[in-house]
């Protein structure tokens, strides 16, 4: 059955109706953390409006950080409540004609350090797959990640990871619950000079991020180094 909207001349527009019935049944409980939401055809057919309007409904949703869209997966609920939230977008700069590529360098299995082992709460010597990769805007690296990923992850390959690296995660059963960041400004490793090609005098923006399960068992560390020019982090709360 159709959900009733006000299509009069001074009400609301449609998508923001919409997402306002859809943050009240999020709020209520009506759907779930880690629930799948319903698809787009099924908001046209459930409020008879057009593909744009529930497109549009679904993108402040997640505007908002409260629903998670996967190519593949579908859209997932990630907090259905009202208490203080922020989300940190990323928006990578520059002229948007270039293409964004993502390469892989390297995927091994090793023991790490004794400092990755501490935040991962792993024993020394326990063995876990380390997954470096380049992003590079045109012909110009402007990012380089590396990535920790749980020891109950035994193999991946370029394939998997050809789209995100969380919808890998949740392809594997684990699914990032909540998290911790460290944003700073440092100077850059040779490695990362010689990968972004830059200099020492050059800083870059680094990121460290520890995912956790419900359990809170870290399923993923990463390190990031980001040339500043080209990337702007902007944290939205409520």
């Amino acid at each position: 059955m159709k959900k009733q909207l006000d299509h009069s001349a001074h009400s609301k527009p449609l998508y923001a109706q919409v997402y306002d019935i859809l943050v009240d049944k999020l709020n209520k409980g009506e759907y779930r953390k880690n629930d799948t939401f319903p698809t787009e055809a099924e908001f046209q057919e459930m409020f008879g409006i057009s593909r744009i309007t529930a497109r549009r409904a679904l993108s402040e949703l997640e505007k908002e950080g409260y629903v998670k869209r996967s190519r593949g997966v579908g859209t997932l609920v990630i907090r259905n409540s009202k208490k203080a939230y922020a989300t940190i977008h990323t928006q990578i700069l520059g002229a948007p004609t270039l293409r964004v590529k993502r390469k892989i360098i390297s995927i091994i299995k090793i023991a790490p350090n004794a400092e990755i082992c501490e935040i991962m709460n792993l024993a020394q010597g326990t063995e876990l797959i380390r997954v470096e990769r380049i992003i590079a805007k045109g012909k110009l690296n402007i990012q380089y990640n590396c990535f920790y990923f749980s020891p109950c992850i035994e193999s991946v390959t370029e394939h998997d990871l050809e789209e995100s690296i969380y919808l890998f995660l949740e392809s594997q059963g684990l699914n990032s619950n909540h998290y911790t960041e460290k944003l700073s400004a440092v100077i850059p490793t040779k490695q990362e000079m010689k990968l972004l090609n830059i200099d020492e005098k050059t800083p870059v923006f680094s990121r460290r991020r520890i995912d956790y399960n419900k359990a809170n068992e870290a399923i993923l560390y990463m390190e990031g180094s980001y040339l500043s020019d080209y990337y702007e982090y902007k944290v939205n709360g409520s």
